[in-house]
């Protein structure tokens, strides 16, 4: 996952954004869409760290009727 502590703006893709000439609303657009992308790669790594820690669960052959 990504470092909290790392300033996204000043960080490589953002960056880029920044040198690229495009309007504004575009820029914006891509910002939020990177935004959005983030949190949706955040979400799957915490569905599978989640699962990943009930999973041993369900492989014991001891618990199995």
């Amino acid at each position: 996952m990504r470092n909290y502590n790392e300033r996204p703006l000043e960080s490589g893709i953002y960056a880029r954004l920044w040198e690229v000439r495009i309007s504004g609303v575009d820029r914006q657009n891509a910002i939020v869409a990177l935004r959005q992308a983030e949190r949706l790669v955040s979400a799957f790594l915490w569905v599978k760290e989640k699962l990943a820690g009930v999973g041993h669960v369900f492989l014991k052959p001891s618990l199995k009727p």
